[in-house]
């Protein structure tokens, strides 16, 4: 188990430090708030209580996206527990508290944290199962062209093989009429294999089939990178390929209702994220926009809706806007959709769980936001930003610093 250790106290932060490493934890230390600019994801963090920052609020959001459950030190003051509940702490602990304690915590967030992973792969398996048959659709088009063209090809060989034999019978032969009538047999075959037609389409075909066998690989490329387990730290991330392979996975749910443009930006770089998680939220999202364009065209129209999804670098924020042309979402319902299990979805449409996963993958997860704009009858606009400095050197300098003071 990691564990984040902040206190700015020395004696008190080694003391505290040597509990951890006697209950198994892995430790990283440090003595103030400034120093939280570092990648690694903990299980858990410790941090003395009152936290020597004028918003603790703010810095408590900032470390949700790194600290599984975030546990308040308290002194003499344990009275004031109701107010770090308030400021976003999960649970606390009292300075004299007991090993048994500690371990009971540790052990209640470890436990936490596997539970959180499993139903997060949980719920990213369950929305592939229920695009399963879109899927199996996507790859069955391109085998059957490769099926097809395969057959084809086949055939074509065979008679070729007939016009081949003819032209290997001229070798050979020196008798002027044994070699009139090969030719004629040749110029039979030939004529009987249609061989300009086949000239002409046997390039087609393999053309084809390849193209075909692309399609299938570059659909289980982005399904094995969409499914694959999420890992617990942050990793640096290609945004467009993570956006292009969950747009792949959803097409059946959008290309018979709505057109899709992608505008990426070439100057994003690579986005420290948890990738499981956020390929989760777009597919939320993607689906929830596919949805809202077939409700507003209708399923049998020939007209069709347009999704828009684009990336900026906007220091210090990756964005991504996901912009639908669908029904759009009633004023009353903006502030809810966010809530667990709020859906306007019929009965066996959806559970309200999408939007309420996306909001804690992006704002507690990831440290960023997400954003809703909505007009009735005009679509709906999604923005996400997640944090780009979480790396920052002065910060990742002075955290190497405090911990190999330690």
């Amino acid at each position: 188990m990691k564990v984040l250790l902040v206190d700015p106290n020395d004696f008190r932060r080694r003391k505290w430090r040597e509990r951890l490493e006697a209950a198994n934890a892995k430790v990283i230390a440090m003595a103030n708030l400034p120093s939280l600019s570092i990648t690694a994801r903990f299980t858990m963090g410790f941090l003395a209580w009152p936290l020597n920052t004028r918003n603790p609020e703010d810095w408590i959001k900032q470390s949700k996206s790194k600290c599984g459950t975030l546990v308040g030190i308290f002194g003499s003051d344990v009275d004031s527990a109701g107010t770090a509940y308030a400021a976003g702490l999960d649970d606390y602990l009292s300075i004299n508290c007991t090993d048994s304690e500690l371990v009971a915590k540790m052990a209640r967030a470890e436990q936490l944290e596997l539970t959180q992973q499993r139903l997060s792969q949980a719920q990213k398996l369950e929305a592939i199962g229920e695009l399963a048959s879109g899927i199996a659709h996507e790859i069955n088009t391109p085998i059957q062209y490769v099926g097809d063209n395969t057959r084809f090809v086949e055939s074509a060989f065979e008679d070729l093989v007939e016009v081949l034999k003819a032209c290997q019978s001229l070798i050979g032969i020196d008798d002027t009429t044994e070699i009139q009538s090969t030719i004629d047999q040749l110029r039979d075959a030939m004529e009987e294999a249609d061989v300009e037609y086949l000239l002409e389409e046997i390039p087609s075909a393999i053309g084809q089939t390849l193209e075909g066998v692309d399609r299938v690989a570059s659909i289980v490329r982005a399904m094995k990178e969409f499914a694959h387990p999420g890992v617990s730290e942050m990793t640096q991330v290609d945004l467009t390929q993570s956006i292009e392979n969950t747009i792949m996975v959803a097409r059946n749910e959008w290309k018979y209702v709505a057109d899709i443009e992608t505008i990426f930006d070439p100057k994003l770089p690579a986005v420290p994220c948890l990738p499981g998680e956020l390929n989760q939220v777009l597919l939320n999202l993607i689906i929830n926009a596919a949805h809202a364009v077939s409700d507003k065209v209708g399923e049998s129209s020939d007209q069709k809706g347009k999704i828009t999804i684009s990336t900026r670098h906007s220091p210090p924020c990756a964005e991504i806007t996901i912009k639908d042309s669908g029904i759009g979402i009633a004023r009353e319902n903006l502030e809810r959709i966010f809530a667990p299990f709020f859906t306007t979805k019929p009965v066996g449409k959806g559970t309200g769980q999408g939007l309420a996963i996306a909001h804690s993958v992006i704002v507690d997860r990831h440290g960023g936001t997400i954003d809703v704009d909505s007009q009735i009858g005009k679509g709906t606009t999604f923005t996400i930003r997640i944090p780009l400095d979480q790396t920052s050197s002065d910060s990742a300098d002075r955290s190497r610093q405090l911990v190999s003071s330690e």
